[in-house]
């Protein structure tokens, strides 16, 4: 570490030292060049072993290194997967109610078919009535269908 100027004019040791040499050279001189063979200032009260030692007790084997490095992985999978899922789910109800809607299309249906089939009926159209007959019926079925998809499908989202 070299010696600094200080704002008062006279030189300190790095950066944490005093400001107490008059000269550059003074603090040069007071202060050892070997670099290489000066261990570094530990943080905190311990001592430089004491840190030595704390991370040769704390260093993980590799065995707990891999096993963690499979947890993260775990971890971003499942959350991967579960926002899919969380995805999936919301196209998937809203496919449940298209299937509610289109429900509602063929009760309208049915029921115009209804109407049909009484006023067929009163004028004598006996083909107009059959053919009345079969849409209502047609639109019974298919509402029916509708319904029980769209709460069979429901009732799985309920379950995940």
């Amino acid at each position: 570490m070299p010696c600094t100027k200080c704002e008062n004019g006279k030189y300190k040791w790095g950066k944490t030292g005093e400001c107490k040499y008059d000269s550059k050279e003074e603090c040069e001189k007071a202060n050892p060049k070997k670099y290489s063979k000066m261990k570094p200032t530990p943080l905190g009260k311990k001592s430089y072993e004491e840190y030595e030692k704390e991370l040769k007790e704390f260093n993980l084997s590799k065995v707990e290194r891999v096993e963690l490095a499979l947890i993260d992985d775990i971890e971003k999978l499942l959350d991967k997967g579960l926002a899919a899922k969380r995805k999936s789910e919301q196209i998937i109800r809203k496919e449940a109610d298209n299937l509610r809607e289109s429900s509602q299309f063929l009760a309208d249906a049915a029921s115009k078919a209804q109407k049909a089939v009484k006023a067929a009926k009163e004028l004598g159209a006996d083909e107009a009535v059959t053919l009345f007959t079969v849409r209502l019926k047609e639109a019974e079925d298919f509402q029916d269908d509708m319904l029980k998809a769209s709460n069979k499908v429901l009732t799985a989202i309920d379950i995940l």
